[in-house]
């Protein structure tokens, strides 16, 4: 049974200013909060699972750390892959949620009728994470961003991309999906679980 686990990065400087970002990969590092989150993941997976092959982490400075960390704690390589980094945020690139305003409320209840201006849709993001993870023959991590895990989970249970909003998804989570050897199919594991609400890893 292969088990792909998905780790949402640590809280960062622009979570923390609710900016949208995308595209330079050596801005918004994580905060102290974020880098505490990437270590009680990483504890997490190292206390409760077996077996993790290697990470794959998005080019982005925040997916980076939080992957440095883990690795850090399951000793395992890390390596960078494109097709797990965030949506494209096109006009949106670097923008504060608040300025956006009722547009990101209607991409926030339907991503796939509305994408972000310019940028990337919810199809295309799904598309390169399946890709990933059909690739999978061991069990990997997988740090990513909320959009991507979102929409691989969305897609596991049958739903439509335009629900991706409909999960709750922390920043230093953890979700995992499983391929079922009997019926050869991905299915859910868990979803969500955040290590810093409950692990004291100061």
């Amino acid at each position: 049974m292969v088990t792909i686990y998905l780790v949402r990065h640590g809280e960062s400087t622009l979570n923390r200013e609710g900016i949208l970002q995308s595209r330079d990969i050596n801005v918004g590092p994580l905060t102290e909060k974020g880098r505490l989150e990437a270590l009680c993941a990483g504890r997490f997976l190292k206390n409760n699972t077996k077996g993790i092959s290697r990470i794959i982490a998005s080019p982005l400075l925040r997916a980076r750390e939080t992957a440095s960390i883990i690795a850090g704690e399951i000793k395992v390589d890390l390596t960078i892959d494109e097709r797990v980094r965030e949506v494209e945020m096109g006009k949106w690139e670097m923008m504060k949620i608040n300025d956006i305003g009722p547009d990101f409320l209607k991409y926030s209840r339907n991503p796939l009728k509305y994408p972000p201006p310019g940028g990337e849709d919810a199809e295309s993001v799904l598309g390169r994470m399946i890709n990933v993870i059909n690739e999978a023959k061991e069990n990997i991590v997988v740090v990513s961003h909320y959009q991507p895990i979102a929409s691989l989970i969305t897609h596991v249970v049958g739903s439509s991309q335009s629900n991706i909003y409909r999960i709750r998804i922390d920043t230093g989570s953890v979700s995992a999906i499983f391929k079922d050897d009997e019926w050869g199919d991905w299915r859910i594991l868990f979803i969500n679980i955040k290590p810093f609400n409950f692990l004291n890893c100061k």
